[in-house]
């Protein structure tokens, strides 16, 4: 059993996701700070031929970015104060604006479209290669001509009448976000559409895996999320209720406060240290209090087994992004560290973010990188 369980506070928005009332995804949200994913209509302030790109005023305090190659235009074509239409790719940094891109992507419950493409893939976690060219085929004989897709691993329990329906819904709100172009009175900059809700895209991404319950502390928000759950057809399927107490059932407020520590302790009495940096994030395993009864690397694998199963956890229940470096506790012998790598990759099979095991270093650390699901990397 999954759900979603929201607490909206004014600042700031919770959002977990419960598996058997356990928390497996939190994200935090300070109020407007995410605009990844947005569309806008901005316009070009400078050109700036030196680094290759544009500065683009979207409406927001920091004026965005964008390199000439993400524009498909000819650089003597990219000329000041005209009108570009433009998606958020990453959120402001620091004293760097947000970066942009035309290449503009529209995610819906089984597809992801691409109106600038002309290309089908296929996510890699759908790894049986007659079900791709089934679904493939699928996409091709529906999609509109001039349009590319992404396809989710969600294909996989849709219907061939549902995957038709979300490209039809796509292409019609990618008709709608098109008449902006045409507008002459509106003003400029302006938000055409707001793509980067972490509830919205939550609810889209576990909705065909078995999550059926969004729960709020908010009326307002439930609203908003049935208005959205109607658009995708998913008003029968997900339930949305109010609880003015919505983390105060189960364990919730007791895990939350754990993800706070940077020490995880283990059963086996070993624990790892979590500690992210700007570059990287490094993972040391400790044996701490577990006193092996048999060899000694029998008690090392033992608890570097436990470890590689509590770090998928961690990465995915932090959504920790980037490079990771885990120090293992050494081990002699290569069937140990095969092993580990083997457990590692079956255990991440429940994430939902990409991630790229790379192995074993020379120094003996095990490197991988994931792509955060939301927020700043």
């Amino acid at each position: 059993m999954q759900e979603i369980r929201i607490n909206i506070e004014k600042k700031e928005k919770t959002v977990i996701l419960l598996d058997n009332y356990k928390i497996v995804e939190k994200y935090e949200v300070k109020t407007n700070e995410n605009i990844e994913g947005n569309i806008y209509m901005g316009v070009i302030k400078n050109v700036i031929p030196g680094i290759k790109a544009a500065f683009v005023d979207i409406g927001e305090e920091k004026n965005a970015f964008i390199h000439f190659e993400d524009m498909n235009k000819d650089e003597k074509d990219i000329k000041a104060n005209e009108r570009i239409f433009v998606q958020v790719q990453k959120n402001p940094i620091k004293q760097k604006g947000a970066k942009l891109t035309t290449n503009i992507k529209l995610t819906g419950r089984q597809i992801v479209l691409m109106p600038k493409t002309d290309y089908i893939t296929v996510s890699r976690k759908i790894t049986d290669e007659s079900k791709k060219q089934e679904l493939i085929k699928i996409v091709e004989n529906n999609l509109p001509k001039g349009y590319g897709a992404i396809i989710r691993t969600s294909c996989l329990l849709a219907s061939e009448e549902e995957i038709v329906q979300d490209i039809k819904r796509l292409v019609k709100r990618w008709k709608a976000i098109l008449k902006y172009q045409e507008e002459e009175k509106m003003e400029f900059p302006c938000v055409v559409e707001e793509n980067n809700n972490i509830i919205k895209s939550l609810i889209l991404g576990t909705a065909d895996l078995g999550m059926d319950k969004v729960i709020t502390n908010s009326e307002k928000e439930n609203k908003k999320i049935s208005k959205f759950l109607k658009t995708y057809d998913l008003l029968e399927k997900v339930k949305v209720e109010y609880d003015e107490e919505v983390f105060g059932k189960y364990t919730i407020n007791k895990e939350l406060e754990d993800l706070n520590n940077s020490k995880v302790w283990l059963k086996c009495g070993g624990y790892i240290v979590i500690d992210k940096t700007e570059a990287l994030t490094a993972i040391d395993i400790n044996s701490g209090k577990c006193v092996g009864k048999n060899n000694l690397e029998d008690t090392l694998l033992k608890v570097n087994e436990e470890a590689t199963k509590e770090i998928a956890k961690q990465i995915r229940l932090r959504d920790i992004g980037g490079i990771i470096i885990v120090d293992y506790i050494d081990m002699s012998e290569p069937k140990s560290k095969e092993r580990i790598i083997n457990d590692f990759e079956e255990e991440i099979k429940k994430d939902r973010a990409k991630i790229q095991v790379e192995g074993f270093s020379k120094l003996n650390l095990l490197e991988l990188t994931r792509k955060q699901m939301y927020g700043k990397e």
